[in-house]
């Protein structure tokens, strides 16, 4: 009885309680429907890693595996088309990713990829020795990726050091 009175009594508070409510349903109504309108213009790439390796035959041995470099790959996961302007390794220095660009061959890393599309690009042994036998071994290496529309994607790799014993296996 008296939670009764005190609602008669109070009944600018319960509209208040009211007019909350309906407003939080209404700002999650339109938080949904915008990201629900946005789904089909989703941009997002999936990169990877990996070794390249080779095997011969060895007389008296067997087969022998060696590695011939490592490769990038970039998939799209996304909902619409994405130009890659680069795709590679790359190292962190100084607050910028410095690409990796092969010395002696033509090296085209743009790719135009279509949802559920991929592209690698491969990297020898020889390329990669020389470009990182310089660098500090303890520095991050990259798989990075860069679009037509100016953004950055980027997965660890390991480290310089750990690339150099790999290859030199």
């Amino acid at each position: 009885m008296n939670f009764i009175q005190w609602c008669n009594d109070n009944n600018g508070f319960l509209t208040a309680i009211l007019s909350l409510i309906g407003l939080i349903l209404s700002v999650t109504a339109i938080v949904v429907s915008v990201r629900t309108a946005r789904l089909p213009y989703k941009k997002k790439i999936m990169l990877g890693s990996s070794l390249l390796l080779g095997t011969s035959v060895v007389p008296g041995v067997g087969v022998k595996s060696s590695i011939l470099g490592m490769s990038a790959s970039a998939t799209n996961v996304g909902n619409r088309k994405v130009n890659l302007t680069y795709l590679g390794y790359a190292v962190k220095k100084d607050g910028r990713y410095n690409m990796l660009y092969p010395y002696n061959r033509e090296f085209d890393s743009k790719a135009s990829l279509a949802p559920s599309e991929m592209s690698e690009i491969q990297f020898y042994t020889d390329e990669l020795i020389k470009c990182f036998s310089r660098e500090n071994r303890d520095i991050k290496l990259y798989v990075y990726a860069k679009d037509t529309e100016g953004k950055e994607y980027i997965r660890k790799a390991g480290t310089v050091g750990k690339l150099l014993d790999n290859l030199s296996k």
